[in-house]
């Protein structure tokens, strides 16, 4: 089976039973990259660090663009600049807050991580484990996201129980 989902229907998807986190501001795609503003001021236990540089720089605009999918994990090559500073290195005080709102909403602990990459830093997402959670006999054999849409590719085995909202 292969879906082709536009990421702001895939947005509305995801928020339709509960908002986004507030301290995410925008989401959106451009062809092949994912643009994101985070208000830093509004992120949850966070820390001192981030707590200080959410003081002094308020918004980090991150972009990510799909570097690849395999064996079930996503991954995402990330830059970040805060008043057109780079702000990498804010990325790990992110790690904690942000798979707590995903555990909030019915994801696996832990599912994002953090990744040293050859410059910029790696998101890998555990995307079949997301998955899982929602839907039995669903095996995302393939990711990639362009032309302003995320393109997946799944084998069906029997499925179980669908919660697609919750």
């Amino acid at each position: 089976m292969k879906i082709t989902l536009p990421v702001d229907e895939a947005l509305a998807l995801a928020a339709a039973k509960q908002p986004l986190p507030p301290f995410i501001r925008s989401l959106r795609c451009e062809g092949s990259t994912i643009v994101l503003e985070v208000d830093l001021r509004l992120v949850p236990d966070g820390g001192t660090a981030l707590r200080l540089a959410a003081a002094a720089v308020g918004t980090v605009t991150a972009t990510a663009v799909l570097t690849g999918y395999a064996g079930g994990v996503a991954t995402f090559e990330v830059t970040a600049q805060a008043r057109s500073l780079p702000a990498h290195k804010l990325l790990n005080h992110l790690t904690g807050p942000v798979n707590s709102a995903l555990a909030r909403q019915g994801l696996p602990e832990g599912i994002v991580e953090i990744r040293k990459g050859d410059g910029d830093p790696v998101v890998a997402v555990r995307v079949q484990e997301a998955v899982a959670t929602k839907v039995s006999g669903v095996t995302l054999t393939d990711l990639a996201v362009h032309d302003g849409a995320v393109h997946a590719t799944a084998s069906i085995g029997s499925i179980g129980t669908v919660t697609l909202l919750g």
